[in-house]
């Protein structure tokens, strides 16, 4: 595993062009502004509601529970919980389900409690489908019967109050069949475990229960009656039978009946039921997934890339296996640029269901050059891959030199941002230093190619320059070079967040949190780019993990604090309102602790703040960056106070704000509407005359934003009222 150099907060740039981050969300309506006599002001726009009927969307749930803490060692599961990241990661892939990232909510282990299962199911779900829309709910852990009642079991069940402590199979079908509002419904279901909670508890029962779920739906199980649901540790990385092969027919090895890049709910289900019987059967063990409900055969789960361009008439294609073995521990295996998982060289991997055909075998370990092959997998046989990983990676000295010169230049730029000496270089000879850097990593990279830390560089530099493009392209080359490059995967994501593809950015996140599940910077960033998405909940649940591993994640503290205040916002119970509030306060206070230069703990981050988007799109400037962290954070504030009624603090800190970047609109919109507020309260002159002068500045800034139609309507009416109040403007 690659030593991480980077501090937590060098994405941070990403996070906050000027105010950026709280433009998007904190303008009031504009085509309903409010008079002036009237004090409450809106400050956010509202979190995006149900998608528009008519524009068909995916959305889905995902439960997964392996250790239950009221259940003993006998009843914990395996595999759950990876089974569900798997699913997950297979829905949001744009090879397989397609469904939008922040449509697919995942609850795991400790978070798959039954209050969040609850309104997961009930709440967020119906309020989001539509008729034309397509769910799916996937649930992988115990179920149980009691009094002849079936229930799912969640991470808080107590073996003692099973009807009180689990979720309801009746309330499942009941949502599913009248509840969510979508033309296609799925149900997967991995709960028929040998492990039983209970003695009423039995495969039959279970069974029985299923069956008598509402028939408008598709639900899928993982066992039929007196059946139970396996797992196996030599499948692949470790996983249950059921969830393997559902997630591979998702990356499109079901789509055989046409082969024509759709692969519908016909297709899933006779590719897991075939796979998962004859996985069993050869272990001899007897398990076959059982489909039920009135379903439409054509139902869409899931698109192929494989088949889009292949001749639907020819035959289907087959299955094979492929038993992987490697020389080292430690390596990661890739399938056709897949990730499969972490090998070891005494435990070889099996990987059933390829499709037959030639497939892509790399072997790859940080340090050395990767083994790849290409294998022809044949049809229901077992073929062996050895893949042997022998040579260190090497690179020329002379292009290790021209790096290391790039990266002085790059140090040297990092350093001139000291807590110390916060003085701002000259930003052509800036500009100049960073062109002479990517001359030097393309030099590097003409002597090798395969030179994954000038390529990661190069990437840096480009961005800087704002040539996201060429970003792109040189971080993408660091990957290829070296998969395990963290680093570099984390900053290409955070390159795609930037230029706006959130969607992209999230699927690469998630791949790197299987290399480093543990890395904070990975989890803030997903953070950043669920808050662009507009998924509150889901910035507030990576930022609160990314918290948890390092409290000092500024970038996390950012994004879970202005996520807070968007929930706030929409939050129509006056006490939980203001508690969002109050949270979000306290977040942006510990972002601008530890964003502030003048204490001992930033001089350790200080080397990192090196503009990466802070401050300005084109050029690199160390006292832009400063300025677009102080100002994001005290606006947060500023937004919060005022949201608290602490209209004083409020304008001290939009005040504060305006020192670091006294050209920003959105800033002097905000101390205007406290003014206008503060003259409401008290009636003092010098508020109206305060509010009247931010709000014509900030139209001079910038006479377009959506802000200047309210800006300039509260204009007119302060223009009418001054005379009245005896206010001279």
């Amino acid at each position: 595993m690659r030593t991480r150099h980077m501090s937590t907060v060098t994405h941070l740039a990403l996070l906050c062009l000027g105010l950026a981050s709280l433009a998007v969300a904190q303008t009031p309506d504009a085509s309903a502004p409010s008079p002036i006599q009237e004090r409450r002001l809106t400050l956010e726009q509202k979190s995006p509601d149900a998608a528009p009927a008519g524009i068909p969307r995916g959305y889905a749930v995902v439960i997964g529970v392996s250790t239950y803490p009221n259940l003993d060692a006998s009843r914990q599961l395996k595999y759950a919980e990876s089974d569900a990241r798997a699913v997950y990661r297979s829905l949001i892939s744009k090879e397989a389900g397609a469904f939008p990232a922040e449509n697919v909510h995942m609850l795991l282990g400790a978070q798959a409690t039954l209050a969040n299962i609850t309104f997961e199911l009930e709440t967020w779900l119906p309020g989001q489908a539509t008729e034309s829309d397509r769910v799916v709910v996937y649930f992988a852990g115990h179920g149980f019967v009691e009094r002849g009642r079936a229930y799912f079991a969640p991470y808080d069940v107590e073996p003692g109050r099973l009807g009180a402590t689990g979720y309801s199979m009746t309330t499942m079908g009941d949502v599913m069949a009248r509840r969510v509002k979508a033309r296609w419904k799925v149900l997967l279901a991995d709960a028929c475990h040998s492990a039983k909670i209970n003695a009423e508890t039995t495969s039959e029962a279970l069974d029985q229960q299923f069956s008598s779920l509402p028939q408008n739906f598709l639900t899928l199980t993982s066992t039929t009656e007196r059946e139970a649901s396996h797992e196996d540790a030599a499948l692949s990385t470790g996983f249950g039978l059921f969830t393997y092969f559902l997630t591979q027919a998702f990356v499109g090895t079901a789509d055989n009946d046409p082969c024509d890049g759709r692969i519908t709910a016909d297709e899933l289900i006779e590719y897991v039921r075939a796979n998962v019987r004859r996985y069993a059967k050869d272990r001899g063990l007897s398990q076959t997934p059982t489909p039920r409900g009135d379903y439409d055969p054509d139902m869409l789960l899931g698109v192929s890339s494989t088949c889009m361009n292949r001749d639907s008439s020819v035959a289907p294609p087959l299955v094979g296996t492929a038993v992987v073995e490697v020389n080292l521990d430690e390596v990661d295996l890739y399938i056709d640029d897949r990730l499969i998982g972490r090998l070891s060289k005494d435990k070889p991997l099996r990987v059933p269901g390829l499709s037959v055909g030639p497939h892509e075998f790399r072997a790859v370990r940080s340090g050395y050059e990767p083994d790849v092959k290409t294998i022809l997998i044949a049809p229901g046989q077992d073929v062996a891959v050895t893949l042997r990983i022998r040579y260190a990676r090497t690179i020329r000295r002379s292009a290790l030199d021209l790096g290391a010169q790039g990266e002085r230049i790059l140090s040297s730029l990092r350093s001139s941002m000291n807590p110390a000496n916060i003085l701002p270089i000259a930003r052509k000879q800036s500009e100049a230093d960073l062109l002479r850097a990517r001359a030097l990593f393309e030099q590097a990279l003409a002597e090798e190619p395969a030179y994954s830390v000038a390529a990661y560089h190069l990437g840096e530099v480009n961005q800087l320059l704002g040539d996201y493009p060429a970003s792109l392209k040189a971080l993408r080359r660091a990957i290829d070079s070296d998969r395990g490059y963290v680093e570099a995967r984390t900053q290409y994501a955070a390159v795609l967040t930037e230029t706006g593809d959130t969607e992209q950015a999230i699927r690469e996140l998630t791949e790197a949190l299987r290399l480093e599940p543990d890395n904070d910077d990975l989890h803030a960033m997903m953070a950043r780019a669920f808050f662009d998405r507009g998924s509150w909940k889901q910035a507030i649940d990576e930022s609160d993990t990314a918290i948890a591993l390092n409290e000092s994640n500024a970038m996390a503290q950012l994004w879970r604090a202005d996520a807070l205040r968007q929930l706030g916002a929409v939050e129509k119970d006056a006490s939980l309102r203001t508690a969002y509030f109050v949270q979000a306060r306290e977040g942006f206070r510990s972002f601008l602790n530890l964003t502030n230069f003048e204490s001992s703990r930033i001089s350790l981050l200080a080397f990192h703040f090196i503009g990466h988007g802070i401050g300005s799109r084109r050029h690199a400037d160390r006292e832009e960056a400063y300025k677009g962290l102080r100002t994001a954070g005290y606006s947060g504030l500023c937004i919060t106070e005022a949201r608290v009624g602490h209209l004083q603090r409020a304008r001290d800190y939009c005040e504060r704000a305006l020192r670091y970047d006294e050209d920003n609109a959105i800033t002097r919109f905000l101390l205007a509407n406290v003014n206008r507020d503060l003259y409401n309260s008290f009636g003092s002159c010098a508020y109206l005359i305060a509010a009247a002068r931010q709000y014509a500045r900030m139209v001079d800034l910038n006479p377009d934003l959506q802000e200047s139609k309210n800006a300039k309507n509260y204009l007119e009416q302060i223009t009418a009222l001054a005379p009245k109040a005896g206010c001279l403007l």
